[in-house]
């Protein structure tokens, strides 16, 4: 979740002007020229990404053992092609071999005061677990139980149903993680949930805490513990049954057996291929000191490169990621002269593959009243733009930073804005979260090689917190839809291959700094993108007005491409731009619409804080 901000609201009586109306600049004319005959990039799919929390997703159906049914035509029309695991801040408390377990050694019922695993788990301070497979509920069966003794987990009581030999058992939170903490849904049911989606997974390896002698989870533990878990995780998904490279014990005396052992593991769960993912990061935020595990740059940057070579060890194709910061040159927060990321790429450059960054545009904030006020959503209308400079600033430090030779990409791993004062779906979720989403995956969709954009994955997908896309309601099992859902749905949805060349001539207006945004005096209102699909004779082009309460009348000239009279026009706006969809799920949701007299030159007039999509066919 997000980095720190440098500052709360600012200059709040200076450069607000009623209504987010334009700033010296209203009698100016808005034109969009598209010339489709200049293709300026292809559209990486990976930019289509979503982040999924390990715990209180709610998407996914242990009793099937599949995306849960009222879910999946949810999914369907913004199926990501990379999903993030185990999700922000949690990834470093999270110990991915508690989300695979063992299995049971003999059938167990709900009269069972014993439960005989296959193995001898370490669970020193774990008195809850999960029975996950097909007999149990859609979140597993958990039950407690008194001690440990070797492979016996005795005093049991609570189970609910008869569950046959070869079931899957797993710890709840052990001392030290949250009593939120879950692990019905692991590495497993993910990289089943990626495969059937024909995507991708991203790993976040713990980079923060790891198991005391006392079974404890700490961030007082070796690097060496911390290092080592990684690695196997890699061995896990990656590595053959037939590999007898050891791991070797980390200085809690912990033996992590060799790459085979955990392929074999993995094997015997029915997946004897390994899986060949791909995208691993580092820790999370950990500049931070909100975050646990918050250290300096240049510490993290020497663990980062003992990580990377135990990782890459295990799989050489793999490619490591490191935490990096929204700010181009700021520093952390426990740095009293060093900048963040030129001291991470100096250090870690050889070893790195990609930066990771969250443009939360605005974060922060101490008040919740500052985000029921104008001065908040001028910054979230001026946030895309303020988070497509702070990148092209980033792409100069790593040019200037990196070994010779060596390319780093910038993998956006969450995005989005950040209230952080308040826990209210509608101040994540509302119609100006949908179009800072839109405006920033437009920009991405268009300089993704000139920045160098490997991925990004939007935070997040579907689970019962404020920030998804998808809201889950554990005690009613139904889903909202919200407005930034829709935003991506018309994206994704009405693309095409190539980006070509988009000009816009636009009206502007002006913002204070609030949180992260800075002031700045001129954001254009208008930001277009226009998208080509030769090979079936459409054009889409893709409009944000970034005004708060003005429509705007544009002037479109098209040029190599000659469009029919008829067109496709569907609109994302609403009535006020801090309308959501918790009390009515149609409240802020795509209007279609349609012209009868396009051409080569037409005019259109843009609704106020909205994504548009106009979709052309070219003459015949």
């Amino acid at each position: 979740m997000p980095e720190r901000v440098g500052c709360l609201l600012m200059l709040l009586g200076c450069l607000i002007l009623t209504s987010g109306s334009p700033a010296g600049s209203q009698d100016e004319e808005a034109r969009i020229t598209v010339n489709a005959a200049v293709t300026i990039n292809t559209v990486n799919p990976l930019l289509f990404g979503q982040n999924l929390l390990f715990a209180g997703n709610g998407l996914w159906n242990s009793r099937l053992n599949d995306i849960d049914p009222g879910a999946r035509p949810l999914i369907k029309p913004i199926t990501p092609t990379i999903v993030r695991f185990p999700g922000g801040s949690a990834s470093d408390l999270y110990l991915w071999e508690d989300g695979v377990g063992f299995k049971t050694a003999g059938p167990v019922s709900p009269n069972s005061s014993t439960v005989t695993l296959d193995g001898s788990p370490d669970w020193q301070t774990v008195t809850q677990a999960q029975l996950v497979d097909t007999h149990g509920g859609q979140f597993g069966d958990l039950f407690h139980f008194l001690r440990q003794d070797g492979n016996r987990l005795a005093g049991v009581f609570g189970l609910r149903s008869l569950h046959p030999a070869g079931a899957t058992v797993r710890p709840e939170a052990r001392m030290g993680q949250p009593d939120w903490f879950s692990n019905h849904y692991g590495t497993i049911e993910h990289l089943k949930l990626v495969q059937s989606l024909k995507a991708q997974p991203i790993f976040t390896v713990n980079y923060s805490t790891g198991l005391d002698r006392g079974g404890k989870l700490s961030s007082r533990v070796s690097l060496s513990q911390k290092i080592k878990r990684a690695a196997a995780w890699v061995a896990f998904v990656n590595g053959s049954p037939h590999d007898h490279r050891p791991l070797g014990a980390d200085e809690e005396g912990h033996d992590w057996q060799t790459v085979g052992f955990w392929a074999q593991k993995r094997s015997s769960l029915g997946y004897p291929q390994p899986f060949g993912v791909v995208y691993w990061e580092v820790g999370n935020e950990v500049y931070d000191r909100n975050e646990i595990g918050v250290t300096s740059a240049h510490q993290y940057a020497q663990d980062f490169v003992a990580f990377a070579e135990a990782m890459k060890g295990v799989d050489p194709h793999i490619k490591v990621g490191a935490v990096g910061l929204t700010f181009p040159h700021g520093r952390g927060d426990a740095d009293a002269t060093d900048a963040w990321n030129p001291t991470v790429i100096k250090t870690a450059g050889n070893y790195l593959d990609f930066l990771t960054i969250h443009p939360y545009y605005p974060a922060g904030g101490q008040e919740r009243t500052l985000y029921q006020s104008e001065p908040w959503f001028m910054a979230i209308m001026a946030g895309a733009d303020q988070a497509l400079l702070d990148l092209r600033e980033i792409r100069k430090v790593i040019a200037a930073n990196s070994p010779s030779g060596k390319p780093i990409g910038i993998a956006i791993t969450e995005y989005g804005i950040w209230p952080a004062a308040s826990q209210d779906p509608r101040d994540y979720a509302n119609l100006a979260r949908a179009v800072y989403d839109a405006d920033l995956l437009l920009g991405l969709l268009q300089g993704s090689s000139e920045l160098g954009i490997t991925l990004a994955t939007s935070w997040n997908l579907h689970g019962s917190n404020p920030t998804a896309a998808i809201g889950y309601n554990w005690k009613t099992g139904t889903r909202t839809i919200r407005p930034h859902y829709y935003a991506l749905d018309l994206i994704m949805n009405h693309l095409g291959s190539a980006v070509v060349e988009t000009r816009v001539s636009s009206p502007t207006f002006a913002v204070a700094q609030v949180t992260n945004v800075k002031s700045k005096s001129a954001v254009p209102l208008l930001h277009a993108v226009a998208f080509s699909s030769p090979e079936r004779g459409r054009l889409s082009l893709m409009v944000i007005n970034r005004s708060l309460s003005s429509t705007i009348p544009a002037a479109i000239q098209f040029q190599g491409f000659t469009p029919q009279a008829a067109a496709q026009v569907w609109t994302l706006s609403g009535r006020r731009v801090m309308d959501h969809n918790e009390n009515l799920s149609t409240t802020v949701s795509p209007r279609p619409g349609r012209l009868t007299d396009a051409g080569v030159s037409l005019s259109y007039t843009f609704e106020a804080h909205s994504l548009t999509i106009l979709e052309f066919q070219a003459q015949r």
